[in-house]
């Protein structure tokens, strides 16, 4: 079966569950906004539509479709999600789903438009009102649309919360090639970070006994060499890969909702950016594109992928505490997530300590890893950003955010691994200088 046949299908896995594969029903063409009206009254219940967008994507697409439902008698409240303060683009923060709650009308259904942020927080605010939503992509800029998750900043602190995958989605390929480019390769920088995010969820599975999903884990295979091999095309808007670096990003986001957690495409890359993130809320210095991040860090973690599995012997190291004064007023809630985990690291330890363990591990990791010269390659010839300065950093901030990144999570990816081994905090300023 063709993974992108999987929608609003229910199926038995060599897992072991039965996955209920939403969103329903996807659409992808130039009559997508023209047809949400008759998609609605089919899919989606009553006739109140909330709509979700920022001043950009309204004007991409979102005044469009506000259009057609009004004309088709539904009852239009149009929402938009303004920018951070000084800042370029919307965030998805407690706050600002706290002012969107108070001005969100009765709805039977929301219809976010947009990418990441406002797709999130349409996700958030669907889920906590007990009402589905449908989304319009317009960019093809990260992995999220067709996931159950939420990526917010609560309290500061970069989180996950669960919600529920987009009862349908729908994209055109005319906006996705007109979103601004940076966007674009937003969406391809994500999208490569699943290649080290599946090893580190693989890595927990083998240590810890996680549940792991094999089908989940290789949605994209078929699409990857679309773009992976040949990058200039992105670069050049090519229909054809486009079209696959949008489906990647949709099965992505069904992979992680497959494995009920976004490990399948989430790892160290992604909280190197997330450090990025929760930097900028400390400092006020902007960052940039979540994805565009994560693409460089997605780098930098298959180099310390290839210098953790290129050890031999080794000899592990006692976890460290979390250094608070880094993460001044977030200190003390990043102290209690890394808290959740140092059991694990522990574990860890006496695991790999056990005869034939590390190699075990290194011979099963191995073969699923790209390189880092071939995901570099990539992005730079799709234009992307591959450098700290191309993602508005310094080399000194970008190394803070590779040394600290492994505190903000509970999760174990190949930053714990690397400490675990004595690499790291070391070899920081050595791996930033080779690609980034």
């Amino acid at each position: 079966m063709n993974a992108m046949e999987l929608f609003g299908r229910t199926f038995s896995c060599s897992c072991g569950k039965t996955h209920a594969i939403e969103p329903l029903e996807t659409l992808y063409g130039d009559d997508a906004a023209g047809r949400i009206a008759e998609i609605g009254a089919r899919l989606m219940p009553g006739g109140r539509v909330a709509v979700i967008m920022d001043a950009r994507t309204r004007e991409a697409a979102g005044g469009d479709l506000c259009e057609t439902l009004s004309a088709a008698g539904d009852a239009v409240q149009e929402l938009i999600v303004p920018d951070r303060e000084g800042g370029e683009w919307p965030v998805c923060d407690d706050r600002t789903q706290e002012r969107l709650e108070q001005n969100l009308k009765d709805a039977d259904w929301i219809l976010t438009v947009g990418s990441g942020v406002v797709t999130d927080l349409g996700k958030w605010l669907a889920f906590d009102r007990e009402i589905p939503f449908a989304g319009f992509a317009t960019a093809a800029s990260m992995n999220g649309y067709a996931s159950a998750n939420v990526a917010p900043t609560l309290k500061g602190v970069k989180s996950i919360l669960r919600a529920r995958p987009a009862r349908v989605l729908l994209s055109s390929p005319e906006v996705l090639r007109e979103a601004p480019y940076t966007l674009t390769t937003a969406g391809l920088g994500d999208v490569l970070a699943k290649n080290t995010s599946t090893a580190d969820w693989r890595m927990n599975h083998l240590l810890f006994g996680d549940f792991y999903c094999e089908t989940s884990a290789g949605l994209i295979g078929e699409l990857e060499p679309l773009y992976l091999d040949h990058p200039e095309e992105i670069r050049d808007r090519n229909p054809e890969a486009m079209k696959a670096l949008y489906q990647a990003l949709l099965l992505t986001g069904v992979a992680m909702t497959m494995a009920e957690t976004s490990s399948p495409a989430s790892g160290g890359e992604h909280l190197i950016s997330h450090a990025l993130d929760m930097m900028s809320s400390l400092d006020g210095r902007p960052h940039d594109l979540h994805g565009r991040q994560v693409g460089v860090a997605t780098v930098l973690a298959a180099e310390l992928y290839r210098r953790v599995l290129q050890v031999e012997s080794p000899a592990f190291h006692d976890p460290e505490g979390v250094d608070e004064g880094f993460w001044g007023a977030q200190g003390e809630a990043v102290r209690t997530q890394y808290a959740r985990k140092l059991s694990r690291l522990q574990a860890m330890r006496e695991k790999l300590e056990t005869g034939g363990a590390w190699d075990a591990l290194r011979e099963a990791l191995s073969p699923m890893l790209h390189p880092p010269e071939r995901i570099h390659g990539c992005l730079q010839r799709a234009a992307a950003a591959t450098r700290a300065e191309e993602i508005g950093c310094t080399h000194g901030r970008l190394r803070d955010a590779l040394r600290h990144a492994h505190e903000i999570r509970s999760r174990v990816t190949v930053l714990d691994l690397a400490r675990l081994l004595g690499l790291m905090p070391e070899c920081a300023g050595e791996v930033l200088e080779a690609w980034a």
